[in-house]
């Protein structure tokens, strides 16, 4: 157990229990991640009052030298904790979840290259442009798990899941190619759809995503080259495709030869998520998902499940884009998918995204019946006027949030709404100064100073 040495520091004890505890963090004799003693067994071993230990620990948060987790301890914060909690913009655009601040992400890194003995050939060596066999093994049998029942040699490991979009629109498409999507859809995927001259047909949705009619008029009137579809968790509003619409879908697109590109990214938030859409179409489905927000972003290790005999094209796409994913990196994705390092990871942001969702949506005052916890709320705002005027106003006060024009792929019938991705604060407290702020702009309310 950490004793800190106050014996010979100046200053009240909780003060100096702090001093303590920045010197032995700035040292490296706790690093990362390390949990500190429990308030009552520090104070105990130092001779001081429950209280004292209490105010150090308060005051070491405030510094943004430790962070805690209820019902798992007080740890050493990463540096970049309290950097953010310190003030500063709250960004709430990027769409991830940020993972426990308690757990050091520099033993988990450790961890994994320790016991390998492959890495010269992880390192000198090209691999296949599809990835390692046993990279692409351990991939098909977490995504087993998932719905996916692909044999590895149909899996293709990708940098991450746009580059995955990216290959597979490159392997199917030509230049003028209609592509059915939701009417609010991935900003990622518009902005691939521009660079490779793609038309977009956004077709309308409803509490459970794309409405069969809609796709069955569009296939039915004009070629439709490819269907792409987030069915779990749908950004930007969290809908979720019940089993029932996707076999219809899936129906759909194979009555009207539609290959179906299905983003399957936060699957792995969504509470017993029915099957894939995949799953009901092996034959024409390119799955896309990676371990961006399931994991970590700076990973970028993704998965392309293909048809039968639609794993070569992609494969040649990833040639031609970025040669291979880097086996390293895929070794320690895969070898976490393995060893249970990714299970835990992900339980971890499951629980933690419920108790963000949940509170955000009780901040707002939103009725949760037909909604899904996700990584996202979609906030309908009401009212008229330009919602970039309400953006720019919340940004003023210090947050950043994304317009639903951002996702709308008719710019013209683009919905009076914002996106919150709320698992991008590193705390909690942040994420509610940022909600409290949305909140302040929505009634029209000056913000508290503290806010500001």
């Amino acid at each position: 157990m950490w004793k800190p040495d106050i014996e010979h520091r100046e200053g009240p004890p909780a003060q100096r229990i702090v001093e303590a505890l920045a010197e032995a963090v700035n040292d490296g004799r706790l690093p990362v991640g390390a949990q500190l003693p429990p308030h009552r067994d520090l104070a105990e071993s130092l001779g001081v009052a429950v209280g004292t230990v209490s105010r150090a620990y308060a005051l070491a948060r405030e510094r943004g030298l430790i962070t805690g987790t209820v019902g798992r301890g007080t740890f050493v914060a990463a540096a970049s904790d309290g950097e953010e909690d310190s003030g500063g913009e709250i960004d709430l655009t990027q769409n991830y979840v940020r993972w426990d601040p308690g757990e050091s992400v520099a033993q988990l890194l450790r961890a994994a290259l320790r016991e390998r003995n492959d890495l010269r050939n992880l390192l000198e060596t090209y691999s296949d442009p599809a990835g390692r066999e046993d990279h692409r093994s351990a991939a098909a049998r977490w995504l087993a798990r998932r719905g996916f029942a692909a044999e590895p040699k149909r899996v293709v490991l990708t940098n991450g899941a746009q580059h995955g979009l990216m290959a597979v629109l490159s392997a199917l498409t030509k230049p003028g190619d209609l592509i059915a999507t939701e009417c609010l859809t991935y900003t990622g995927f518009k902005s691939l759809a521009a660079q490779f001259n793609l038309r977009l047909a956004g077709l309308p949705i409803d509490s459970e995503g794309i409405i069969p009619d809609a796709l069955d008029r569009l296939c039915a009137g004009g070629k439709v080259r490819i269907l792409y579809l987030i069915p779990t968790l749908h950004n930007p509003t969290g809908a979720l495709m019940s089993e029932d619409r996707r076999e219809t879908v899936a129906d759909i697109a194979r009555h009207y030869n539609v290959t179906v590109l299905e983003d399957d990214i936060y699957a792995f938030l969504a509470d017993h998520a029915p099957p894939p859409i995949a799953a009901f179409a092996p034959e024409r489905c390119y799955a896309v998902t990676s371990l961006s927000k399931s994991v970590f972003p700076g990973l970028r290790l993704g998965f392309v499940v293909c048809p039968p005999g639609g794993a070569e094209r992609v494969t040649a796409a990833i040639r031609t884009s970025s040669m291979m994913v880097s086996p390293l990196l895929a070794a320690i994705g895969t070898g976490w998918l393995q060893d249970g390092t990714a299970d835990r990871i992900i339980e971890w942001k499951r629980n933690e995204m419920q108790w963000r969702w949940q509170m955000a949506t009780r901040f707002f005052g939103m009725d949760t019946r037909d909604l899904h916890f996700a990584a996202h709320l979609w906030l309908p705002l009401g009212g008229s006027g330009p919602v970039d005027d309400f953006v720019a106003r919340v940004r003023a006060r210090g947050v950043r949030v994304a317009a639903g024009e951002a996702f709308a792929v008719d710019s013209e019938a683009a919905p009076r709404a914002i996106r919150m991705a709320v698992g991008v604060p590193v705390t909690r407290a942040r994420l509610q100064q940022a909600l409290q702020v949305i909140s302040d702009v929505i009634e029209s309310r000056p913000a508290p100073a503290q806010l500001i």
